[in-house]
């Protein structure tokens, strides 16, 4: 994140800092609480607050120790739905589904600061949309941690709270029947975000990730949305290391069906672990290739109100330029 500020410091881009309040029990944390709440179970949440407080109180861990799983849920034959465990111990599982996402003494702050990058960066684009000229009609989220794998239930894969779910809930509490576009273009597949929006018409998903690659078991082309969504989720893998070219092939597919749906809303969740030396990628992607990327996708769907969401990106010394290369580019078609 600091590589990321410091290049932006020394652009022209426009960074606003925003300070929440500390306090847990204010105005601000729960009206974000109570739109999480859309796509988010209200139980799991409360799971993420106080889950660290317990297991220190049981003496399961130590000040600077972690909550992290030992069982995880699985399939059985008896049909019975499956309910949190009454042991705080075995909850940890039961509200996972890997072992990437432990919860500590902080853990829940910077979770509830990351989200609220999104809920104010999908606040601000209403104020655009509404005719306030002085909003911008893009924004850059720099969420960490970030969000595309939770599925509203469950952390994994460094994500608590979906930050693209919010950012829908957000815009909707203004303009509930918005048609609405993600473009999620981290390396992995957006697991969480295409579980919570699977059946959702109003909602069109749209994911380019490594074929095979974690999540592992989701991202197939053939899931398509179920009930009235479906045809909604549209699922590119890519194979591991394959060209920006074939890259772009894909790209440009995704952005026509995008363009087609007469988007209202953009969401994008980008990753910069499609990097080419990445060590969770990669696509065979260098710096210059993201302002390539950023500028097709905005010429494609110009002057749709847009919240870029930062997913993954993990070669820090690469990624501040990295960002800097999306947005120029980002911003070469937008005629700023």
């Amino acid at each position: 994140m600091l590589a990321i500020l410091k290049a932006l410091h020394l652009s022209k881009h426009e960074i606003r800092l925003i300070q929440p309040s500390t306090a847990e029990d204010n105005d601000w944390s729960k009206r974000l609480i109570e739109t999480t709440s859309d796509t988010h179970g209200h139980a799991y949440l409360q799971h993420l607050r106080t889950i660290y407080d317990e297991w220190l109180s049981a003496g399961l861990i130590e000040s600077d120790g972690h909550v992290l799983p030992e069982c995880f849920t699985f399939p059985t034959a008896t049909g019975k739905p499956l309910r949190a465990p009454k042991d705080a111990f075995a909850r940890a599982g039961y509200y996972a589904f890997d072992m990437s996402s432990g919860i500590m003494s902080q853990s829940y702050q910077a979770i509830v600061a990351s989200a609220n990058l999104a809920w104010e960066g999908a606040d601000m684009l209403v104020g655009f949309a509404s005719g306030q000229v002085t909003e911008p009609d893009t924004v850059f989220a720099l969420c960490r941690p970030p969000g595309h794998h939770c599925d509203g239930q469950r952390v994994g894969g460094y994500c608590y709270i979906n930050n693209a779910a919010l950012a829908v809930s957000t815009w909707r509490s203004t303009y509930p029947n918005s048609s609405i576009g993600i473009l999620d273009i981290d390396f992995h597949h957006g697991n969480g975000t295409q579980e919570i929006f699977y059946d959702d018409p109003k909602v069109l998903y749209v994911s380019i990730h490594g074929e095979d690659e974690y999540p592992y078991y989701t991202g197939a082309e053939d899931e398509i949305g179920a009930g009235k969504g479906e045809g909604f989720n549209v699922n590119l893998p890519l194979k591991v290391g394959s060209s920006i070219e074939n890259y772009l092939a894909k790209l440009d597919t995704g952005l026509k069906r995008l363009a087609e749906y007469k988007l209202e809303f953009l969401v994008v969740s980008l990753g910069f672990d499609t990097f080419h030396s990445d060590p969770l990628g990669s696509f065979q992607i260098h710096t210059e290739d993201y302002a390539t990327i950023a500028a097709r996708t905005r010429e494609s769907l110009y002057g749709i109100p847009a919240l870029i969401l930062l997913e993954g990106g993990y070669v820090i010394d690469s990624l501040g330029a990295n960002v800097l290369s999306f947005l120029d580019g980002w911003k070469s078609a937008s005629g700023a």
